[in-house]
């Protein structure tokens, strides 16, 4: 027997109806509010990304799909010309090949590559984009398609290549200046003339000398008068143009000291060279410069040697043992009024005496490690087994098999000479 609302039940039922639709419209009008603002937060976004990215898509054999309106902006081709055409359209002649094969193994394989990527206008000039490249992926992790998203660096690449530039012809410039600045302390100071022969002595020696570059903070200054020798050998602070700069300082000090002074003891002279350079550097730079050195007088017929080392390196090979020579802590420039002694030693025949910078113990090898000041002195012990002609041959062996393809760390410099009681030569006259 069919049943019937009463006409309250049929009211109240209504009632619910037109409440339960006023919901839905409400949230239906909430919903599509909602979408048009995602809509339009969307569109936002991509015009952002319109202007700034160069954006297409292919399909897995990468025909073009789609191309954003920056890339066709910077290709200079159309949409229309763009797409279902190969994307190597803006392929660069210049780029490698095994760039692309690279990049394709990589999306093939579901993963995402970047990279730096010279392409080519539709009129043949050529821009650079850094490239961000990755696969859209099916239910089953197959890639189905191809997205790229790339920032035009043409600007950016043209900035280095311009800097690059820059630096060669600065690097040209500082090259040719620093030959200009050799050839100008060799001009001036003859004695600053390192080449193996050119030290005016009548004693045999022979002189290892390696500049970090051109001109060389390391130096070396002999003379020769009556049978006494007067030699210094050099360490300036910094090396290349500054050490070079600072070297023919010194050296010209020494040659006003002695040749227009005429002082030759090693105790004077080093006082004398302190307190001209030392009030020189701490007056007229702001940091201090100084260099460390050795002041070595031979007396030939007499059979000694007198010598002060401030800060400088040497000693005496005699009779397979190395003796140290005695030094001053402090350098030249340091010293300022304050008296040095020079110290006394007797000559024997066949003494090796050498004078040597910091270059040879600070040499890194491969591994970063020092070469030494006790090694060095074992080397120097080494050398002394080879007759004087050879000496020099086996030291740059040695340093040779130490350095091995590390770089030269500082100038270096080695002076070796021998005590002969063969007749005296008047090195004026050679």
């Amino acid at each position: 027997m069919a049943s019937f609302f009463s006409p309250q039940e049929l009211s109240r039922f209504l009632s619910e109806i037109a409440a339960h639709l006023a919901q839905y419209e409400a949230m239906e009008a909430s919903l599509r509010e909602r979408l048009s603002s995602l809509e339009r937060e969307f569109g936002d976004r991509m015009r952002i990304v319109d202007r700034f990215a160069l954006i297409s898509e292919t399909d897995t054999r990468g025909v073009i799909t789609y191309a954003n309106p920056k890339f066709c902006e910077v290709s200079g081709y159309s949409l229309s010309e763009l797409l279902n055409k190969p994307h190597n359209i803006i392929r660069h002649p210049d780029m490698p090949r095994e760039v692309f094969k690279d990049l394709w193994e990589t999306i093939k394989a579901g993963k995402i590559w970047q990279g730096e990527i010279k392409n080519r206008r539709k009129d043949g000039s050529a821009y650079w984009v850094l490239s961000t490249i990755g696969p859209l992926l099916d239910a089953d992790g197959v890639p189905y398609r191809y997205v790229s998203m790339r920032v035009d660096i043409t600007s950016q690449k043209e900035l280095e290549q311009k800097l690059r530039l820059e630096r060669d012809q600065l690097a040209h410039e500082l090259y040719e200046d620093l030959q200009w600045a050799q050839s100008i302390q060799t001009a001036l100071l003859s004695q600053a003339n390192l080449d193996e022969g050119t030290l005016r002595i009548s004693l045999p020696y022979f002189l290892i000398w390696k500049p970090l570059q051109l001109v060389s903070g390391d130096f070396v200054w002999a003379m020769e008068e009556k049978g006494r020798i007067l030699i210094f050998v050099g360490d300036s602070v910094g090396h290349g143009l500054a050490g070079g700069l600072i070297s023919t300082l010194f050296l010209q000090e020494i040659y006003h000291q002695v040749m227009e002074r005429g002082i030759w003891r090693p105790e004077q002279l080093a006082e004398e060279l302190d307190e001209r350079l030392g009030y020189l550097f701490r007056h007229k730079f702001p940091l201090p410069i100084t260099v460390d050195g050795t002041l070595l007088l031979i007396d030939r017929l007499r059979m000694k040697m007198e010598y002060v080392a401030m800060g400088g390196k040497g000693g005496i090979v005699r009779n397979g043992q190395f003796i140290p020579f005695e030094r001053y802590r402090f350098s030249f420039g340091d010293l300022l009024g304050h008296t040095v002694q020079e110290e006394t030693l007797f000559l024997e025949e066949g003494d090796q005496i050498y004078l040597y910078s910091d270059g040879i113990a600070d040499q890194l090898n491969p591994e970063g490690k020092k070469f030494g000041h006790r090694r060095l002195e074992e080397m120097l012990i080494q050398m002394a087994k080879f007759p004087l002609t050879d000496r020099k041959e086996e030291g740059e062996r040695i340093l040779k098999e130490w350095r091995a393809d590390a770089p030269q760390a500082d100038d270096i410099i080695l002076l070796g000479i021998e005590i002969s009681n063969e007749p005296l030569v008047d090195s004026n006259s050679q």
